[in-house]
Formats: structure tokens, sequence, C-alpha cells
């Protein structure tokens, strides 16, 4: 204190005199553990060392922080200590690494991980752009707008911090979906241009939680944008039995997208008849005004079907046309033949294409130009049924 008074060393030697005094001091420390013993002695001393911390911003590191954090909840040291913990974790949350993170749940409980500790934790970080209130003379509160104090960099660290973060917790049994949920929503703010970490979390909830029901399948799988999924995470996807079929769908077009715009042009929003099918939505109005939770998993509609068909038969042909004024008309038919031969490719061995495809027949659609151009054979007991998710192989 005499040292912090007089302002004798700067705030960075005083947090390094801490963190050497706490692995020291506090047996297991180094480990984010408490061993056993004189539990009063430890709490008073976690205790001087949280409050004998500077205020400053980067005197001690995010590690250090968290190690303190968890020896604070081992003693049960008092929401106000953990609080102010929490907060200054929040204010350099981009430090941390998975490990760090793992705070282990208090005994008793039935889940391995605190994960209401990082929610909170994670409000802190996010906290930092949000607006400011103050008070006017006349005691009128009025709110102002301060400018974001947190870099893209840093949002894009977090969120990736967090999708690692969630592959890690989503191996435990217990772990309820809600608390999975939310705090993937938390961060749902932040902008990446890949999900492919959020892709591998979903995945592994759904591989350690096969029981949960098909409304909670829809409901994790909306967090995630498919069409910021890499070409080998799509791939993967394609082939995951524990995906939603509505899923797989959504993949196979974007991927269809990407492999046809050869020409560097940004991939499109999906067609009208497509949007129903997106995570995001709230079902096509037939799942609405029927059985919402059936359908998710069931094979597509003849409409559906169709707008998927002729949006990817105008990429297609606008990629064409420009081939064909240069090379007298052969590049249509080669990316034509490209286009055709991916999807083929894709749906190899798993027959999805030909099953969705032969949903037609059962939907009553009787179109000659549609039934010419399928290319599965529309059977109308198969297509009565919801199509088979085995000769789809998990690769994970």
């Amino acid at each position: 204190m005499n040292i912090k008074t007089k302002g004798i060393l700067s705030h960075e030697v005083i947090g390094e005199a801490l963190k050497a005094y706490s692995y020291r001091r506090l047996p297991g420390f180094s480990k984010g553990v408490i061993r056993s013993g004189d539990v009063i002695k430890y709490r008073s001393t976690v205790d001087a060392i949280v409050w004998l911390l500077p205020a400053e911003k980067g005197s001690v590191s995010c590690s250090f922080l968290l190690k303190l954090l968890k020896a604070a909840i081992i003693v049960d040291l008092g929401e106000m200590a953990q609080e102010q913990l929490v907060r200054r974790i929040g204010q350099q949350l981009e430090e941390a690494s998975v490990n760090d993170l793992s705070i282990r749940a208090a005994d008793g409980e039935d889940v391995v991980y605190d994960v209401d500790t990082v929610q909170k934790i994670v409000k802190e970080f996010l906290m930092q752009d949000q607006n400011a209130e103050f008070e006017s003379e006349d005691n009128e509160v009025q709110e102002i707008r301060r400018p974001g104090i947190l870099t893209d960099a840093s949002k894009l660290m977090v969120a990736k911090l967090i999708d690692a973060y969630l592959a890690e917790v989503a191996k435990d049994p217990n772990l309820p979906l809600s608390k999975f949920v939310d705090l993937a929503e938390l961060v749902s703010c932040i902008s990446r241009p890949s999900h492919d970490g959020l892709y591998r979390a979903i995945d592994m909830y759904l591989k350690e939680h096969p029981g949960i029901s098909k409304s909670e399948r829809k409901r994790i799988c909306k967090l995630m944008d498919c069409k910021k999924l890499s070409v080998d995470a799509c791939m993967h996807a394609v082939q995951n039995e524990r995906l939603p079929l509505r899923v797989v769908v959504q993949v196979l077009f974007f991927e269809q997208v990407r492999a046809t715009a050869s020409s560097g042009s940004s991939t499109p929003d999906l067609p009208r008849g497509l949007k129903d099918l997106n995570i995001g939505s709230h079902g096509s109005s037939r799942s609405a005004a029927t059985h919402p939770e059936e359908d998710w998993d069931a094979v597509a509609t003849a409409e559906e079907l169709k707008a998927l068909k002729g949006e990817i038969a105008a990429l297609r042909m606008s990629n064409g046309i420009g081939g064909s004024e240069r090379n007298g008309g052969d590049s249509r038919n080669s990316v034509d033949k490209v286009a055709i031969s991916k999807m083929k490719g894709l749906l190899k061995s798993k027959r999805i294409f030909s099953k969705i495809w032969s949903s037609k027949g059962a939907q009553g659609e009787n179109s000659g130009s549609d039934s010419s151009e399928s290319l599965g054979s529309a059977n109308p007991e198969e297509a009565k049924t919801t199509p088979s998710r085995n000769r789809r192989h998990s690769v994970s």
C-alpha cells in the first residue's frame, strides 16, 4: 500500500509482485485450483490480493485474473470481489484462452463447467460499446452515444474464443441446451467471416446429446449461417447425419452457388421459395400451418425445390452467357456440366438429391418441364416418408 500510495513503482511491477506472491502462497494456483487445507487462511490471502490489484487496465494479465476468479469461487470469497474480477476480465477478454475460461462448476452441480460466469464475462466485454447515461442539471436522465472502444480485431478474437469454448463445454452430456444457446446468441452480434468454429461447436453438442428433440435441434442450428461455412465445413455438413435435412439442403444450395459463381460475384440471397427453408426463419407456411417440428426434418415441398432448381439454373445461365459470347456457346454447356457434376458429387452414395426430388410426386407436381429435368426417379412410396439419413456418414 505504501508503494502504491507513493507511486514509487509502476502498476505493472506491482501486478507482477502480486502474481509472484499468489503462485508462492496459494498451493495449486498455477493450475487454477486451491488444494485442500485452511480455507479461511486462503480466503483472506485471495481477498488481500484482489483488493491490492492496481486499478489500471493491463497491470496484470487476463490469465492471472481468471486464476484469481477460480480461486475466489473455490474459497467462496463473496459476490463483491467476484464481480470486480468479472468486470476486469471482461475489459481484456481478448487475451484469454479456452483453458483460462474453463471454470469448473461448484461441487454438487450436474454440469462440469460454470457457463453462467463466462456469460457474465462476455456481457462485460460487450458492454464496453454500450451507450452511457448521465443526469443533467434539471435531474433528467439523458442518453449519449459514445464511440465504441472495442476494435473489430478484439471482437473477432472474442468470437473465435467463445466458439472454441462452446465446442469444449458441449462435451458435457449434462449441459442444458439453453445455456449453450444463450452464450452463443450473446456473441451473435459480432460479425465474423467464418462460422466454422460455431459449426464445430454445434456438431459437438449434437454428438454428445443425441436425445434432443427436433425442435431443440432446430433451435441450435438456427445459430449458424450456412453462407459463412468454408468448403471443407460444407463437405462435412453434407455428410453429417446429425444435422436436419433442411440444413443440408441449405448447405448444398450455397455450395452450388459458390461453385457456379466463378466470375467472382457475391453470393446471392436465397430465392423467395427457399427463404422458408432458411434456418433463421420460422419455417414455411406449410410447416407453420401443420406440424413445424415434424416438417423440420422432412423433405422439401415441390415449390421449394422448384425455387432451388430455378435459382441454380439462373446462375448457370448467367455464367454461361458471358462465356458463350467469347467461346461460341461452349462455355455455357461446360458450366452446366460442371454444376451438375458438382451436385452429383456432393450427393453421391447418399441419394439425398434423388429422394428430395422424388417428393414432388407426393406433392402432386405434374409439370412436364420439371419432371423431365429431375435427376431423381419419382417414387411415390419413397416420397411419402422422411428419407433415411443412414446414407450420410459423419467424418468427424
